[in-house]
């Protein structure tokens, strides 16, 4: 077997997996409606592997309002570093607004770009 198509069969599961989760959030996208949220906590974590590099995240916690009833949600991990008291975007399932999702764009674009790349790959591997 040629080793263009071996490779290919290394991409093809791999862009099934990321198509997969695509169709995830997209389900998630038209089951959600968009709303906003307080921070209440933020605090920075940092994890240092064996060769030194430090992972720094800020581990955040929010407040929202959906039909007049107030919920909570916590253990976001976040690159940036919101403060407390500052507003935030969401996306909550209509029918359960305990699930509830921070920046949901940037992930569903990141997934989206990364499954064509993947399809790509793999088709002109292929031919």
């Amino acid at each position: 077997m040629n080793i263009l198509h071996q490779f290919a069969m290394i991409l093809i599961p791999l862009a099934g997996l990321l198509l997969l989760g695509l169709a995830y959030k997209l389900a998630f996208l038209c089951l959600s409606r968009r709303g906003t949220a307080t921070v209440t906590t933020a605090a920075l974590h940092q994890n240092e592997d064996s060769e030194g590099y430090v992972n720094r995240h800020h581990l955040i916690a929010i407040r929202y309002e959906v039909d007049g009833r107030s919920y909570e949600a916590g253990g976001f991990k976040e690159l940036v570093d919101y403060a407390v008291g500052s507003e935030v975007s969401i996306r909550y399932r209509r029918s359960n607004p305990q699930d509830v999702h921070l920046d949901y764009w940037n992930s569903l674009w990141v997934l989206a770009v990364f499954a064509f790349l993947f399809a790509s790959a793999a088709w002109f591997t292929i031919n």
